[in-house]
């Protein structure tokens, strides 16, 4: 049902695109900026991020505390309820 909405609502949409194209011509396609010395910066920012995350990561590594170590359960002693309860109760 979503999908025959979705392709509904496209195909509505791109009508009424159409249509506005039609009564004025085609419009304007999108022109590349002059000036591109915004592409220079933002590739410098990115190289900048993962070089600081390249030194940060290892750095959070080392100063991280050991894991706890896993708490073993009553059943993997293997004792299966044969001698002590842990829980207080007797048992016998």
């Amino acid at each position: 049902m979503k999908f025959w909405l979705s392709t509904a609502l496209v195909l509505a949409m791109s009508g009424v695109v159409l249509a506005a194209e039609g009564a004025e011509g085609p419009t304007a396609m999108p022109v590349a900026p002059t000036d591109t010395v915004w592409a220079g910066v933002m590739v410098q920012v990115i190289i900048g991020l993962f070089i600081a995350a390249a030194a940060i990561g290892p750095l959070v590594a080392i100063l991280m505390p050991p894991a706890p170590e896993p708490v073993q359960s009553h059943d993997d002693h293997g004792d299966h309820g044969h001698g002590h309860d842990d829980h207080g109760h007797g048992g016998h």
